[in-house]
This record gives C-alpha cells, structure tokens and sequence, in this order.
C-alpha cells in the first residue's frame, strides 16, 4: 500500500490513541486536513462503515 507521509504521520498518532483534533495540533495542521487524511486511509483500506478508525487502526496495527 503506497501511503503518503502525512498519512504514516496520522497513521502513527492514531496508533498512540490520539483523535482527530489532537492529532491536528501535533501536526500543526487544520482539523479538516486530518479528516481528509482519514477519509482517503478509510478509502485505501475499503473500510466504508462502523468504528473506521478502530478499524483502521486494527489493520495497521497487524500488519507491523
């Protein structure tokens, strides 16, 4: 899977439990830029309903 550097840095700070906000003010960037970060992941993985970022995080999380 070919992910951006900004999607490996939401990637691991989802990893550490941080939410969307928080991870928008780790990285110094607007909340929506996070949100879009998270919508194209869910796109990438084919995660289309339930808990996405539980989801998300399972599948990476397995694959380290």
């Amino acid at each position: 899977m070919n992910l951006t550097p900004r999607e490996i840095d939401v990637i691991e700070l989802l990893l550490l439990g941080l939410n969307n906000k928080e991870i928008s003010k780790e990285l110094h960037v607007q909340h929506r830029t996070v949100k879009a970060c998270m919508s194209r992941l869910f796109l990438k993985y084919d995660i289309t309903d339930g808990m996405k970022r539980v989801k998300l995080a399972v599948i990476i999380y397995r694959k380290q």
